[in-house]
C-alpha cells in the first residue's frame, strides 16, 4: 500500500452548477438591456451558470499525476482577469508522461494531432470516461468559445479548425525530446487550438519546427478563487438601480417588458424585446453617468480585495502545495464549461490527497508491472494507443473507486473559528459515512494528541484498550 501524504482542502467553492436542459446562454443585445445582461453574466453565468453538472450536481474523483499547473492569472489581462480561480491539469491513472513517446516521431507536422492522442487514452484508459460526456439523452449546449484558436472568445470570429464540439477537451503540450516526454512548462488549453494554426497574426500559434511535441489528454481541476464572487456582491446593488428594481427584490420594468414579449407570437415577440431593450438601456446611461465613481471604486476595491484575501487563504495557499508531478486524488465537482470551448473538468476542487511516490511515478496499486490473470504472468505495456488486458483495467478500476470512496468518507477540515471543530453548515453537509468517521474521531478514545499510552484512555464499555 502507497504511502499517503497531506491532505489539501481549497476552502473556495462560490459556484454551482445547472443541469443541462436548464443552461441559459449569455443573451443577445436586444434580447436584454445591458444592465440586466451584465448582472447575468457577472453574477449567474460565471457563478455556475456556465457550468453544466455531469453527475447531477455531484462529485467525483480523479487519480493521476499532475502534469500542467496554471497559476492565478495565467494567460489572462484586463477583464479576463475576473476569472482569478488557480488550475492544474491531471493526467489520469494509469498513465504517466513517458508513455506517449510512443507517439514520436511527429508526421506531418511539428505535434501529434491532441483528439487522436484523446480518443487513444479515452478508450483505452479505464478512467478515460471522466474526460468525456456522461450518457444523456439531452446533448450538451454548444460552447461560447467557438474560435479556431487562442484568445477572448467574444474578439473575433475563427474557422472552426479540428475542434470537436460540444467536448473538444482539454491537454498541455509536452516536447518530445532523446526518445522520451519532456514537461516544458506550457499551459493547458483546449484541445484545436494546441494544433490549429490560427489565421492571423493576432494568435499565438502552436509552438513549431525544429521541436516536436505531444498533447497529454488531462482531466482539467479548478481551484477556485473569489473574484467573480466579491465583485458581483460589490456590484448588484449599482446594476439593479440601472435596471430600476426596488430594494426588497421584485422584478424590473425591464423583466415585466420582456415578460409580456415572451406571451406574442412571433416575430411581434422580437420586436417587443429590442423595444424593451433599447429603453431599459435608455434610461440607464444618465444613471449610470451619476453613478459611475462610485461604481468604478466598488468595482476595483472588491477586484483588490478578493485577490488579497485569495493570496492569503484561498488560491495562494493550495497553490504551493502542488507541483508538476505529484501523484494525487482528486475530488471535486463533475462540470462541463461551456465558458470556453467545451471541456470536462472537476470545479470546483473540494479535497487533493497527495500520494508519497517518486515524481510523476504512479503506485503499483495504479499501474500493475504483470498481468498475474495469465500463466505465466505477462509484463503489461502502457501504450496509450493499444488496449490494456481486462484483468488490469479492471484491477484500476476496483482501487480506483475504492480509493476514491475512503476519500469521499473523509470529513471536512474543521472550522478553526469552531470550538467543536465543524461549523453547523459543514455538519448539515456531511453524508451517512462522514457523519459516521466524524463521530468515530470525536470519540473519547480517539482524541489523543501525544500517544495513547500518555494521554489516551480506553472506552467507557472497557472494550478494545487504549487507542
Amino acid at each position: 500500500m502507497v504511502d499517503t501524504g497531506p491532505i489539501i482542502s481549497p476552502p473556495g467553492q462560490y459556484t454551482h452548477c445547472v443541469d443541462r436542459k436548464d443552461y441559459k446562454d449569455v443573451p443577445g443585445i436586444l434580447g436584454s438591456g445591458i444592465p440586466a445582461t451584465l448582472e447575468f453574466l457577472l453574477c449567474d453565468y460565471l457563478l455556475g451558470g456556465k457550468l453544466v453538472c455531469l453527475a447531477g450536481g455531484a462529485d467525483e474523483c480523479g487519480i493521476g499525476v499532475v502534469v500542467g499547473l496554471e497559476a492565478v492569472g495565467a494567460g489572462k489581462s484586463g477583464i479576463e482577469a475576473l476569472d482569478n480561480d488557480f488550475s492544474f491539469n491531471l493526467l489520469l491513472a494509469p498513465f504517466e508522461p513517458r508513455d506517449f513517446r510512443t507517439y514520436s516521431p511527429v508526421a506531418p507536422g511539428t505535434i501529434v494531432d491532441p483528439h487522436l492522442v484523446r480518443d487513444d487514452t479515452v478508450r483505452n484508459g479505464p478512467l478515460g470516461w471522466l474526460m468525456v460526456d456522461s450518457p444523456s439523452p439531452t446533448p450538451l449546449p454548444a460552447p461560447v468559445d467557438q474560435t479556431g484558436a487562442p484568445g477572448w472568445p467574444f474578439k473575433k470570429s475563427q474557422p472552426r479548425g479540428t475542434a470537436t464540439w460540444p467536448v473538444d477537451g482539454y491537454g498541455v503540450l509536452w516536447k518530445l525530446e532523446g526518445g522520451d516526454v519532456v514537461d516544458a512548462g506550457r499551459e493547458g488549453d483546449n484541445l484545436h487550438k494546441l494544433w490549429d494554426k490560427p489565421p492571423s497574426d493576432e494568435w499565438p500559434a502552436p509552438p513549431g519546427p525544429p521541436d516536436q511535441w505531444v498533447s497529454l489528454p488531462v482531466l482539467h481541476c479548478e481551484c477556485e478563487g473569489s473574484r467573480i464572487c466579491f465583485v458581483c456582491q460589490a456590484m448588484k446593488p449599482f446594476l439593479d438601480l440601472l435596471q430600476g428594481k426596488v430594494p426588497g427584490g421584485g422584478p424590473s420594468p425591464g423583466e415585466a417588458c420582456h415578460a409580456v414579449a415572451s406571451w406574442m407570437p412571433w416575430p411581434v415577440d422580437k420586436i417587443v424585446d429590442a423595444v424593451c431593450s433599447i429603453v431599459e438601456d435608455l434610461i440607464a446611461i444618465p444613471i449610470a453617468l451619476a453613478l459611475a465613481p462610485a461604481m468604478a471604486a466598488a468595482f476595483a476595491t472588491a477586484w483588490e480585495a478578493a485577490q488579497a484575501f485569495d493570496d492569503l487563504f484561498i488560491t495562494g495557499p493550495v497553490a504551493k502545495q502542488i507541483h508538476v508531478g505529484d501523484v494525487v486524488i482528486v475530488k471535486g465537482r463533475w462540470d462541463w464549461d461551456a465558458g470556453h470551448s467545451g471541456h470536462t473538468e472537476l470545479h470546483p476542487v473540494k479535497s487533493i490527497q497527495k500520494l508519497m511516490t517518486p515524481p510523476g511515478q504512479l503506485p503499483p496499486e495504479l499501474r500493475p508491472a504483470a498481468d498475474v490473470s495469465v500463466t505465466p504472468p505477462t509484463d503489461v505495456g502502457y501504450d496509450p494507443r493499444a488496449a490494456l488486458p481486462a484483468s488490469v483495467s479492471a484491477q484500476i478500476r476496483a482501487t480506483h473507486e475504492r480509493w476514491c470512496r475512503l476519500v469521499s468518507e473523509a470529513p471536512p477540515p474543521p472550522d478553526p473559528r469552531q470550538p467543536g471543530g465543524l461549523s453547523a453548515p459543514q455538519l448539515a453537509s456531511l453524508t451517512p459515512q462522514q457523519q459516521a468517521v466524524w463521530a468515530a474521531q470525536n470519540q473519547p478514545e480517539n482524541s489523543w494528541s501525544v500517544h495513547p499510552l500518555l494521554d489516551g484512555c480506553a472506552p467507557a464499555d472497557g472494550k478494545g484498550g487504549l487507542r
